[in-house]
Parts: structure tokens; sequence; C-alpha cells
């Protein structure tokens, strides 16, 4: 159940940031719009995932793989969010050459290089994330080897104590048969 929630969650976060894209972009032709927004978030997934694969670098892969389409699908939308709308503003001023090249360049190189600082954050983040999941893993089968032993030890204990009561039994009728 909560899974669902995860995925309507994700759903809405990625529908808000094309919603917004949208709003900056929206003078542009149909085409180009679909265009602008599909290389925003292409770029944005390709950017993430390779941020995740570097994070994930001397972690157990099954863990790596596990969490790899949360943690995309969660945050692609969230960079979108961030920063495909300021980029799409500033697009669309050069478009209607309301700002110079120089000046979108400029300030497409400032975007950049926050874009970059989110990212390494991120990394940071995502590394972990995996990190923890490792743990709680690692705890979990721990837990999982105590029970174990506990039930093996009292299996054992029971199977002595009934081998106990039969010797004595059998003891006990040796005697009263003498």
């Amino acid at each position: 159940m909560m899974n669902i929630y995860f995925m309507i969650a994700i759903l809405l976060a990625n529908v808000i940031g094309i919603a917004i894209v949208y709003q900056f972009i929206k003078k542009l032709e149909k085409k180009e719009k679909l265009i602008f927004v599909a290389i925003s978030v292409a770029v944005m997934y390709i950017l993430i995932s390779i941020v995740y694969w570097f994070s994930g670098f001397g972690i157990d892969e099954t863990i790596h793989e596990a969490s790899k389409n949360f943690v995309l699908y969660l945050f692609v939308p969230v960079n979108v969010i961030l920063f495909i709308p300021y980029f799409a503003s500033q697009y669309m001023k050069l478009k209607l050459r309301q700002i110079k090249i120089e000046k979108f360049i400029n300030k497409l190189s400032v975007l950049v290089i926050l874009l970059i600082l989110v990212l390494v954050v991120e990394y940071f983040y995502f590394k972990n994330i995996q990190e923890n999941i490792k743990v709680m893993n690692d705890t979990q089968n721990v837990i999982e080897n105590n029970q174990v032993e506990m039930q093996n030890e009292v299996i054992s204990n029971e199977i002595e104590n009934q081998n106990e009561m039969i010797i004595n039994e059998i003891i006990s009728n040796e005697i009263q048969g003498e």
C-alpha cells in the first residue's frame, strides 16, 4: 500500500515539474514545447543516473540496483523543478530577444555551477542512502541468524530433554523390573 502512495507522489512531482516548465515555454509552438520538455527531463534523468552510478561504487550490486528506480524517479522531478523553469525563462527571454546571448550564457553558467553543486550533494546523499540500506540489510540478517540459532537451540534443548526423560523412564523401568 505504501508503494502506491510513493508512486502517486512521484507521479505528482513529475506532473508539477512539467507543468511549471510548461508555464515558462507556453509561447513556443507545440512541437518546440514537447521537444523542450522531453530534452529537459531526459537530460536530468541522464545526469541523475550518472551521479547515482558513481555513488554505487563500493556498494553491493543488489542494494545499488534495488534503490535505483526509487532514487531516480524521485530526484529527476525535483531537479527539473529546481533548474528547468529558470533555464526555460532565460531561454524564452533569449528567443524573444529580451536578453543578449552573452547575458544568457552568463546566467546559464551560473545555473550549471549550481546544478553541479546540487549533483555533488546528491552524490553523497545517494551514497548515504545505499549505505544505510546495507546497514539495515546486515542488521536484518543478524537478527534472522540469531532467531534461527535460538530456534535451533530450543529444538536441541527440547530433544535433549526428551532423550533425558526417555533414559530416565528406561532406567526407572529396569529398576522396577529387577
